[in-house]
């Protein structure tokens, strides 16, 4: 589930991180701690690239259309108010992907590049 409340143990994946060097979209991880830093929750991850940056919660931004589209291109959430103005909501984006590791390859294969796939099907058809 995207952007979903997390706790420890939690597998993720990272779709979109805001920081000086990001975790890249893709990367899998396991929640190791909670904790919340004036009002925005923040999720201590233990990244399978050995990174241990943390997930942050973020709040709703008001922004024009054109702005909303680029931060939707960005895997961040966006919707539209019922005054017809545009808000995103600032912060990491995340898919919590359940607490296995059978659960966590099932949908990170969602989130593959093309090319991966792609060369996935042929080692299969090995």
């Amino acid at each position: 589930m995207k952007n979903a409340e997390l706790k420890p143990g939690d597998n993720v994946i990272c779709l979109y991180m805001e920081d000086i060097t990001p975790i890249n979209a893709g990367t899998p991880g396991v929640v190791k701690s909670v904790s919340e830093v004036y009002g925005q929750k923040q999720y201590y991850v233990e990244w399978k690239n050995g990174s241990k940056l943390a997930l942050l919660e973020g709040e709703w931004v008001d922004c024009s259309p054109e702005e909303a589209k680029i931060q939707s291109g960005k895997k961040r959430d966006v919707r539209q108010k019922e005054d017809g103005s545009w808000q995103y909501k600032n912060g990491d984006s995340w898919l919590k992907t359940g607490s296995s590791k059978e659960d966590m390859s099932e949908n990170f294969m969602f989130f593959t590049t093309k090319r991966a796939l792609i060369n996935e099907t042929k080692q299969n058809k090995k």
